[in-house]
């Protein structure tokens, strides 16, 4: 059983803001980080199913981030909004993934 449906990681804390307050509106329990050690520790200690990792995320962090997500057999998702809103770029891509997964 999972204990958190997405992880949101990004460098804006308000885009993590905004995203992990829509998820909610939808029924989809999610946290968000913008820091390298604050994500890591979520998924050391949840059991997360998806996790999003914004386009602003360093190389070298993204490849750290991904591998611990694929150790713990979690579901990632490169985020590319291409100028779209956080509320609009959620709801047309990650929520069907994220519904059609269940």
């Amino acid at each position: 059983m999972y204990t958190v449906d997405l992880l949101i990681v990004g460098r804006s804390r308000r885009v993590v803001d905004t995203a992990t307050a829509y998820l909610a509106t939808v029924d989809i329990h999610a946290l968000g980080a913008t820091e390298d050690d604050e994500a890591l520790a979520i998924l050391d200690r949840e059991r997360v199913r998806m996790f999003v990792m914004g386009g602003g995320v360093e190389t070298e962090s993204r490849k750290t981030l991904t591998a611990r997500a694929e150790e713990r057999g979690t579901a990632i998702i490169a985020a590319k909004r291409a100028g779209r809103e956080v509320e609009q770029y959620l709801a047309e891509e990650v929520v069907p993934l994220f519904r059609a997964d269940s």
